[in-house]
């Protein structure tokens, strides 16, 4: 499983026009095959969270070459990102966090 986790920053003006932008990135992207999870968040206004969960690196890569994901980032680049931190992982293993 492959697991992505970042933030990125716009101008907080921008955040609920990120936000319309992030949540439709966000619905595509969870019916691409091979995703198990999308989502993004505003942690305070102008600054986004997102997560994301892949079956395969695969199909994390072929999220880049479909349209929403096209369209997020022009959106993105519209709004003025200003920042922008992310990092995969790839995970060998998973239990019940309680159990």
């Amino acid at each position: 499983m492959i697991v992505v986790a970042g933030s990125v920053s716009v101008p907080p003006e921008n955040s609920e026009a990120f936000m319309v932008a992030a949540a439709d990135v966000s619905a595509a992207s969870r019916t691409l095959d091979g995703n198990i999870d999308y989502c993004i968040s505003m942690q305070t206004p102008g600054v986004f969270r997102f997560f994301e969960c892949w079956e395969t690196e695969e199909a994390m890569m072929a999220q880049f070459a479909a349209p929403p994901f096209g369209a997020f980032q022009a959106a993105v680049g519209e709004l003025g990102m200003s920042g922008m931190d992310g990092q995969r992982y790839e995970i060998t293993s998973e239990a019940p966090l309680f159990g």
